[in-house]
């Protein structure tokens, strides 16, 4: 784990404790929800979805864009099968085959379904805990929200960094572990592979077919007028919380990883029909009351985001807000507190596979 320790660098200030949770008034959870980040937490700007039954409730504005981080990383996966299931792209070829860079020899025996489940090895980041220059780049992305990954933002940095010494270590391992980079380099190879852009890859595939009108890595002019203005949260440490914070966008190698934008509208719709619960793809986690959630946070600069489904109801939540916060416990809270009192529905209830297993006691998340 030795490689967590420049998130923790980053993150050892968010966890102050939580504000007092709400009630969740039966009649409107997801307005009570609202009022909560909005009035306990102070975020600028919140959005909640929650699907129960096959019926979605909202709070604050269903069409407000959010930037969502990582979970871009499950609207593009689902881009990816259904490109799969047309015999488009074979996810068992190994990356080397498909990526135009010049990866080493450690790549050789790395497959696109490795990237996707994340069984490669990769590690999270290319940053290396041991040198001094990354301890500055967490500190002062900590401190004022510079860009952390703007060195890997191009392509040629990005190939570049694959040829590091610890990049390989990690690969010759074959530890599983949840890979930002692994990701970014499955999108690469994907628009090698196939010639088209992830952009209008997840448009033809998703994005259109489903009607997610507000879903996309490039904003048009009337979707930039509702976006969330990017804010402070508990990060960057020497902003105010509300106050603006620089929105830095993902360059050409990264922004398959986590640089898309959504709304709470589009997120339960996409949630509420895809089938999301597949290796590597969610966390798993037992809340205090007992119950059993999958989830994935996403954080981005001037974006933090919660999806989690209750396995007992098959029910759904999603939070959408504009600040620079790492995830903290009132999310899992909150889950708990929406979910803790609803009767369980057989037909939704699903058995623990040994990924979940393995998943719910890994610590820490992404990017």
């Amino acid at each position: 784990m030795r490689h967590r320790f420049l998130q923790f660098l980053v993150v050892s200030a968010l966890f102050s404790g939580c504000a007092t949770l709400p009630e969740l008034d039966s009649r409107n959870p997801a307005e009570e929800i609202r009022r909560f980040y909005a009035e306990q937490v102070g975020d600028p700007s919140c959005s909640v979805a929650i699907v129960q039954d096959g019926q979605a409730s909202f709070a604050g504005d269903a069409h407000t864009i959010y930037r969502i981080g990582s979970l871009t990383k499950l609207f593009v996966a689902e881009a990816i099968e259904r490109l799969a299931a047309k015999g488009v792209l074979d996810l068992d070829l190994p990356v080397t085959r498909c990526s135009k860079y010049e990866l080493p020899p450690e790549f050789e025996s790395v497959t696109l379904r490795d990237l996707l489940s994340h069984r490669s090895g990769l590690p999270i980041d290319f940053l290396n805990p041991w040198n001094p220059l990354a301890w500055h780049e967490a500190l002062m992305s900590g401190l004022t929200g510079s860009h952390l990954y703007a060195a890997f933002d191009a392509r040629a940095d990005f190939a570049e960094a694959c040829w590091a010494s610890r990049t390989r270590r990690f690969l010759a391992a074959r530890e599983p572990q949840y890979s930002n980079i692994g990701f970014a380099l499955l999108v690469t190879a994907l628009e090698d592979a196939t010639g088209r852009n992830v952009d209008e890859i997840l448009r033809d595939e998703v994005t259109r077919p489903m009607g997610l009108n507000d879903t996309a890595f490039v904003l048009d002019v009337g979707q930039r007028a509702r976006l969330a203005q990017p804010s402070a949260g508990k990060l960057p440490w020497l902003i105010r919380r509300g106050r603006p914070v620089p929105a830095h966008e993902l360059g050409p190698a990264l922004r398959g990883m986590g640089g898309l934008y959504s709304s709470a509208a589009d997120c339960a719709t996409f949630f509420s029909r895809c089938d999301v619960m597949k290796p590597g793809r969610l966390r798993a986690r037992q809340l205090p009351s007992g119950r059993w959630i999958d989830y994935r946070f996403g954080m981005i600069y001037g974006g933090e985001t919660f999806f989690c489904r209750d396995r007992s109801t098959g029910g759904l939540l999603v939070i959408l807000r504009n600040v620079t916060s790492w995830p903290a416990a009132e999310d899992f809270a909150v889950a708990d507190r929406l979910f803790c009192n609803q009767q369980p529905t057989t037909s939704n209830q699903q058995p623990e596979t040994r990924n979940q297993k393995l998943e719910t006691h890994r610590q820490g998340e992404s990017k």
